[in-house]
């Protein structure tokens, strides 16, 4: 997912904004274990008070599509797969309502058998059938409703990717029996259940929908999950409670209540922790050092941790630019790779992440962050070096190197990027010229290659945990859509994306993504500045408190000490 803000995801599907989160952890059916900020023994009851930073766009899976409504989403819904943080710091597939499933021999029918026993919240009270799948994503993914994730069904027959929608209904779904689920697919994809633990693919009670109104349930939606919704109070609070008949009583929430006020100044939220009316916090902009150094931090009164987060900050290139794109397919004769390897070795990647995300961000060594199943470590044949660069440069006709125009999305952020990497890039002697526009003006000019683009800011936040989500909807060359920006199109790199997505053993497959990954960093469609990190402040009343890799946390989870 293209990255807009820290606290924003988004999507280009269409040439729209699409802005969405994968949900990771989601409660369900597995025993429960324990990550405590300061350790001890989990208690029930209290309050958990955890900020939302805008009003949320929506709190259902249909149409929800940024952070702060995901994060409530999280909490209240489940799908058939899940994802869960393994011993390597990495993000897993593991069952949810399904119990297991399995394939046929080339990947394109998977069966689903679900748990017995999965039930709705009241007042719906019922147990979730196979059938509830079908009618929630065929719902999920008409045109009318609007969904800016139903992208997340591409796989499934009966969907239609020039619209993003599946106006007609799925074809490819069939229930076998109430407990059965089979799902045939439009191409080969031997990862097509990591994709199911995207929030879109949770399970909707239509009968209920279908008799209240989508409009009433919009406001108080259902689901299966640990806690319920019991008041969203626009633009002042959304409010749950625990889900008081949830199924599976070993692993139900403990805090008997989750309090989200809506505070959208990062500095108020921060004011109003120090105050002890909330238990977790972000670091305002200028003051993550400080906080991070302050007494409190160091006598445990404040836990201050930098996690992790599944996701690319990246340069892109234009491919098609005359100036400094290229043909991947007959890379040697290219005459603009070595202006690209000059813009690469030039970019700083350091000075951003230390002066100006204050340390947040660990340097970029591929496109595949660290945390993704798979993960391999310096796969970029380039790394930060002037000297080469500028020696690249005083080679070129002229020793000149042609004006670059550098493109951003309006916001203070990324402007003060641009101009680090401006001036890393004019030390060599390559002169770029800053633009910025509002996000779906730059989301437009991006979505075609005649629009004049050559470079750009962008960046990418793991849909799905696999290596495919940072290879694939970028930079496969036959993708419908603007997700690639960069317009580049190896036959080499396709390929072998194809092969991957075949290929069953685990193994094979990451060998497989990660020579892919190789081809694109040598043919340098994108340099890849830094990885992002999470930096929070967390209340020691509170414990148990995790955010995962991908921003969400497990709130049934946490537990107030006593």
């Amino acid at each position: 997912m293209i990255s807009l803000k820290p606290k924003w995801r988004s999507f280009i599907v269409v040439a729209i904004l699409l802005i969405a989160v994968a949900l990771v952890f989601t409660a369900c059916g597995t025993k429960k274990t324990t990550s405590n900020t300061t350790g001890g023994t989990p208690v029930a009851g209290g309050t958990f008070n955890y900020p939302l930073m805008s009003e949320p766009v929506a709190i259902d899976p249909v149409v929800a599509y940024e952070s702060e409504g995901m994060q409530v989403v999280h909490q209240v819904f489940q799908g058939l797969v899940k994802y869960q943080l393994n011993s390597k710091g990495e993000m897993e597939l593991t069952p949810c309502i399904a119990s297991s499933w399995d394939h046929n021999a080339d990947f394109t029918v998977w069966t689903f058998h679900l748990k017995h026993g999965v039930m709705f919240a009241p007042p719906v009270s019922r147990e979730v059938k196979a059938q509830d799948f079908v009618d929630s994503w065929n719902f999920a993914a008409l045109p009318a409703n609007g969904s800016f994730v139903a992208y997340i069904f591409d796989a499934i027959k009966g969907f239609d990717p020039n619209t993003a929608y599946a106006p007609k209904g799925f074809t490819g779904l069939k229930v076998i029996d109430p407990y059965t689920l089979q799902i045939t697919l439009r191409y080969k994809f031997a990862e097509f259940p990591v994709t199911l633990g995207h929030p879109v693919a949770s399970v909707l009670p239509m009968d209920y929908i279908n008799q209240v109104g989508w409009k009433v349930y919009k406001e108080h939606p259902i689901g299966t999950g640990p806690y319920v919704v019991t008041a969203w109070n626009h633009k002042k609070s959304v409010e749950l409670a625990k889900n008081p008949s949830y199924w599976d009583k070993a692993n139900a929430g403990y805090v008997d209540k989750i309090h989200m006020p809506i505070i959208t100044s990062t500095s108020t939220i921060w004011l109003t922790f120090q105050k002890g009316e909330l238990d977790y916090s972000y670091g305002p902009d200028g003051q993550i050092k400080k906080i991070a150094n302050d007494p409190k931090a160091k006598d445990g009164t404040w836990i201050v941790k930098k996690t992790p987060e599944l996701g690319v900050y990246f340069v892109g290139i234009n491919m098609t630019d005359p100036v400094i794109g290229g043909d991947p397919n007959n890379i040697q004769n290219d005459p603009n790779w070595t202006k690209r390897q000059a813009l690469y070795e030039s970019a700083d990647a350091a000075s951003v992440i230390n002066f100006i995300n204050e340390g947040v961000g660990v340097p970029a060594t591929g496109m595949v962050p660290v945390g993704i199943p798979g993960f391999r470590a310096n796969q970029s044949p380039w790394s930060y070096d002037p000297t080469k660069a500028k020696a690249l440069v005083a080679a070129m006709p002229g020793g000149k190197f042609p004006t670059l125009q550098y493109w951003y999305n309006t916001d203070e952020g990324h402007k003060k990027i641009a101009e680090a990497l401006q001036s890393g890039w004019k030390a060599v002697g390559i002169n770029v010229v800053l633009s910025n526009f509002d996000w779906s003006t730059f989301l437009d000019k991006l979505s075609k290659p005649t629009n004049g683009s050559q470079i750009f800011r962008m960046g990418w936040l793991a849909d799905y945990p696999s290596m495919d989500n940072f290879l694939w909807p970028q930079f496969e060359g036959h993708q419908p859509g603007g997700n690639n920006s960069s317009f580049y199109n190896s036959t080499k790199f396709n390929e072998l994306l194809v092969e991957a997505r075949t290929t069953a053993d685990d193994a094979q497959r990451w060998n497989l993504y990660a020579e892919a990954e190789k081809v694109l960093l040598n043919d340098i469609p994108a340099i890849p500045l830094y990885y992002y990190q999470q930096f929070r402040i967390y209340s020691p009343r509170v414990q148990g408190q995790v955010l995962d890799p991908m921003g969400f946390m497990d709130m049934w989870k946490v537990w107030v000490a006593k």
